[in-house]
């Protein structure tokens, strides 16, 4: 069933007082710019903010008995709709962020499941469509503040008989120059963040826009070798590792400030991208004690401030009810201390096919558009957010863009009249160089997760995992052996999915979910 013909879906836009626009808007010489400016202005703007790590269990609005105070993400629940159900694309970090600015599986690129390393080129071409540039071209200005980790091309030192443009080596990278194929290259007018994981990854060093800040001129140290995750590198002399998140929350600011003084015609459009809770766990003086964990805790109670920030910033601005705010993770978290169940009820952690390795939290505020306090148990992914924005935009996606998106539009506003047309819910795992990983994939109320032998330590472990989600949530008993119809049915459409786009697959998601 379609999710929203287009006549229903003007119709409906126009009772929740969005302005449907034809492709001849965007030509400024057959519009005038009084009229242009005029109807963007009734678009709201749109926050994403997306932790690093934090699990569904950490957030007290999913889990009441949390060790970690989350008061402005719960608001956000309070005044917004909680789904239950929703999942990253993969149970890491540069597969899922690749999902949500392409709407495609991570897999699908030449890096298969290896996750993007220090010093790596990018892993989107510069043609393929963007969010980004879906939401520049709607009319929005565009800011991605954060963790980028999804490579950058450096240029090269030049040098006697060295006629490389760009390199993968650090002590060849020239940090005067610009760098290409980032955030700036594919579709934001504004970037400020690091390439890689902000804590964790070198160089230790932020770039805004295009351009470095700083000139990353010294080794880390041997004390900050020691930390768990942290790989060695380069570093400018004045950086803190405490103060990572402090800082981006204050550029998310000064972006949300800076635009409402410079753009007041024009929505915006903020991606959040959070280095907390990631490794190491290294929290600011403030926000020490903060939970009832420890340093882990206390690294998902600095996600929340920074939540705080950026609300209170919209709400300063006067602009906080016309933003569609979104909060969510890129995946599963790490196991929890001190008892506290960081990924819920559910089976696995990061970097698993189990449930807990990549369902998340997601929570969405719009006043006046959704109920305070919905909760939804609609199956959803991040992969969806292109699609889902295409269709609130009524922006028309090309076939080669968004293979794997699927819009969540009709749950996110509470529409139960227009059901989802979604085929299956797939997620994947996998390392850092590694061009195998398991899959998951949810179709009705079975689960399958197809083992790859390579990944197993055990050699005896099943190629197949199958669960009865509606009767098994937290997969404790494995069914495969005894339906072997369902694995060969289930996986033939896996397979199918690999060669084709998930958005044009035939068939529909049909549990007990609308």
């Amino acid at each position: 069933m379609p999710l929203l013909n287009r006549s229903t879906r003007r119709d409906f836009l126009k009772k929740i007082g969005i302005i449907s626009f034809s492709a001849n808007i965007f030509k400024r010489d057959e519009v005038k710019k009084k009229s242009f400016d005029k109807a963007f202005a009734a678009r709201p703007n749109v926050v994403f903010i997306m932790a690093d790590d934090m699990g569904w269990g950490d957030v007290e609005a999913y889990n009441p008995e949390s060790l970690i105070p989350t008061p402005n993400i719960n608001r956000l629940a309070k005044e917004g709709i909680r789904f239950t159900d929703a999942h990253s694309g993969c149970a890491l970090c540069s597969p899922t962020r690749y999902g949500i600015l392409t709407g495609r599986f991570y897999w699908r690129t030449h890096k298969k499941h290896s996750l993007v390393m220090p010093y790596d080129p990018p892993v989107i071409p510069q043609e393929r469509l963007t969010w980004a540039q879906l939401m520049h071209r709607s009319g929005y200005r565009t800011g991605f503040v954060g963790k980028w980790h999804l490579g950058l091309w450096y240029r090269a030192k030049k040098k006697k008989g060295f006629k490389r443009q760009f390199t993968m080596n650090e002590d060849e990278v020239d940090f005067s120059k610009n760098v290409v194929g980032g955030p700036c290259d594919l579709g934001f007018d504004y970037f400020f963040g690091t390439a890689g994981c902000s804590t964790s990854d070198a160089p230790y060093c932020f770039i805004e826009n295009r351009s470095w800040v700083g000139v990353p001129s010294m080794q880390s140290s041997e004390e900050l070798h020691k930390l768990p995750g942290f790989y060695p590198g380069v570093m400018t002399p004045d950086w803190d590792l405490e103060q990572v998140d402090v800082k981006l929350a204050e550029k998310a600011v000064h972006f949300i400030n800076a635009h409402k003084k410079e753009n007041q015609n024009k929505p915006f459009f903020l991606y959040y991208a959070l280095s907390a809770p990631h490794i190491p766990w290294v929290n600011p003086e403030f926000i020490r004690g903060a939970s009832k964990e420890g340093p882990r805790g206390d690294m998902n109670a600095l996600v929340d401030w920074c939540v705080g920030e950026v609300r209170r910033a919209l709400e300063a601005q006067g602009v906080l009810d016309d933003t569609i705010l979104i909060f969510t993770s890129d995946n599963g978290p790490r196991r929890g201390a001190k008892s506290q169940k960081s990924a819920g009820p559910f089976r696995g952690y990061k970097n698993s096919a189990y449930e807990g390795g990549h369902r998340v939290p997601f929570i969405v505020r719009w006043p006046r558009n959704i109920e305070p306090g919905a909760l939804s148990d609609v199956p959803i992914s991040l992969t969806d957010m292109m699609a889902t924005f295409a269709e609130f935009l009524d922006f028309s996606l090309p076939g080669n863009a968004a293979e794997d998106s699927i819009s969540i539009l009709p749950a996110i506003l509470g529409d139960e009249n227009q059901r989802i047309r979604r085929p299956a819910l797939i997620a994947d795992t996998g390392g850092h160089v590694s061009e195998l990983g398991n899959y998951s994939i949810r179709r009705g109320k079975w689960k399958l997760i197809e083992i790859n032998s390579q990944t197993s330590r055990n050699q005896k472990t099943p190629r197949f995992e199958l669960y009865d989600m509606e009767k098994d949530p937290y997969e404790t008993t494995n069914l495969a052996t005894d339906n072997q119809d369902v694995v060969e049915k289930m996986d033939r459409f896996l397979q199918a999915c690999k060669q084709k786009g998930l958005r044009f697959m035939s068939g529909e998601f049909r549990s007990k979910h609308r």
